[in-house]
This record gives structure tokens, C-alpha cells and sequence, in this order.
């Protein structure tokens, strides 16, 4: 047999070996079976390359059962094959999650925080929307929409009383507040990009994942890091 022949070889049974410990199956079990077991778990890294899977399987298959004069392989796979193998073995290896490219400080608010501190804060930074806490509790997210929105309804307002003006009255006039969800550190990057392309079809483009340690946040330590649909070129670049 070629050379080629056992690296393909080699290389298959590591993306074997690999498939077989993301979806916690032993490695003994049968390629077939683990396929399976992806697919029933919904496996994006795996669904995303289920098209070169299926062909390097059938390919195995071909040179494990069928050899020219009982020496020669059917045929030789080629250097190329073997580097995209071993390449889609490492993509499913060590598929980016959230922890990896998106945890950072958050900058918050408190519930009880002024409008002038907001737009003090929102004049220094380049973010649109804010996580909002009522002690440790989150209960919201403040948008620059819903700050606009606020004080094109005050307009007729002493503008002493607007800058006095705490987050929660502008919470209170914020479209939607349902506009987010917390995901767990290790969310994929491929989970995260179905997340947002699933809301944004429904129509809700400003849509926030806030990462947490544990999909949880019970008080303001456990949140992470954020993700916003800015961040869609960063997620498809790591994909």
C-alpha cells in the first residue's frame, strides 16, 4: 500500500476519535453510529462539514474492502485530501466558543442610575446597549434606542429633570425587553451564529447574547462578556 494510503488511513481514525469524544460515545463505536449520535444532538461543527465526512467515509470504505492484485490500493488519496482532513478534524477539536472571543468587561448600569451618568458613559464608548441591574439582579438591557426614545418623549420637560432622569423611567419606554438571552461560556461560535440568524429572521435585529459562566446570572459577577450582532464578522471569521 502507499504511504498516502496509511496517512489517510491515520487520519481518519483520529476524526473518528474525535467525533466519537465530542458526542461521548467509546471510541470503539461504529463511525455509522456516531454519526448519528451528532446528528440527534445537533453537533453545528459537525453539521457544518457533514458533506466532507460522508465523503471521506465512503472513501475509507472503498480502500478498506477493495484493493488491485489484493496489494494495491483502489485508490491513493492525495496529499490535499489528507491536509482538508486533518484541517476538519481540528476545526471539530477545537471548535471557538464564546469564552474564546468574547469575554470582557460589561459595562453595566444600575437601576437607579441617572440619565446624565448614561449619556456621559455613552459618549465615551462605542456600545449601544447596556446591561441593567436592580442590585444583583439583571432585569434588563438599556438601548440607545430606548435613550432616545425617552428623551424625545421629554422634550417638554425641564432638562434639569432629564438629566435626573433614572434608567428604570427609561426602561419603561424601551419597545421590547425581551431582546436578549444568557448562553453558557462554552456556546459555539456555530450555536451562537444560529441564534442570531434565527432572531433576526424573526425581525430582531438588535438582539443581545450575554455570556455567563455557568448559562446563569445570579448576580452581576456572572456575567462574562456580551455579543451583539456587530460581532457577526467576528463569529463567521472563527467559524
Amino acid at each position: 500500500m502507499g504511504s498516502n494510503y496509511q496517512h489517510f488511513m491515520h487520519a481518519f481514525n483520529e476524526l473518528h476519535n474525535v467525533i466519537a469524544k465530542k458526542v461521548n460515545r467509546d471510541p470503539e463505536t461504529n463511525f455509522g453510529e456516531l454519526m448519528g449520535a451528532a446528528a440527534k444532538k445537533r453537533d453545528k461543527v459537525i453539521e457544518k462539514y457533514l458533506n466532507e465526512i460522508d465523503f471521506y467515509r465512503e472513501l475509507r470504505n472503498l480502500l478498506t474492502h477493495n484493493t488491485i492484485n489484493g496489494d494495491e490500493a483502489a485508490a491513493e488519496p492525495s496529499n490535499s485530501l489528507i491536509t482538508e482532513i486533518e484541517m476538519v478534524t481540528e476545526k471539530i477539536k477545537y471548535s471557538k466558543t464564546a469564552k474564546d472571543l468574547f469575554l470582557k468587561k460589561v459595562r453595566q448600569f444600575d437601576i437607579n442610575d441617572s440619565l446624565e451618568n448614561v449619556l456621559d458613559v455613552i459618549n465615551q464608548v462605542r456600545y449601544t446597549q447596556f446591561p441593567v441591574f436592580d442590585g444583583d439582579k439583571l432585569v434588563g438591557i438599556l438601548s440607545s434606542i430606548g435613550v432616545t426614545k425617552y428623551l424625545a418623549q421629554a422634550m417638554d420637560k425641564d432638562i434639569n429633570a432629564i438629566k435626573k432622569a433614572t434608567v428604570r423611567q427609561i426602561l419603561e419606554v424601551e419597545d421590547e425587553q425581551e431582546f436578549y438571552e444568557t448562553i453558557s461560556e462554552n456556546t459555539s461560535v456555530f450555536d451562537i451564529e444560529e441564534i442570531f440568524s434565527e432572531r433576526i429572521k424573526e425581525g430582531r435585529t438588535t438582539y443581545v447574547l450575554l455570556v455567563a459562566k455557568e448559562k446563569q446570572i445570579k448576580n452581576q459577577n456572572d456575567l462574562i462578556g456580551i455579543i451583539t450582532p456587530w460581532d457577526l464578522p467576528k463569529i463567521v471569521a472563527n467559524k
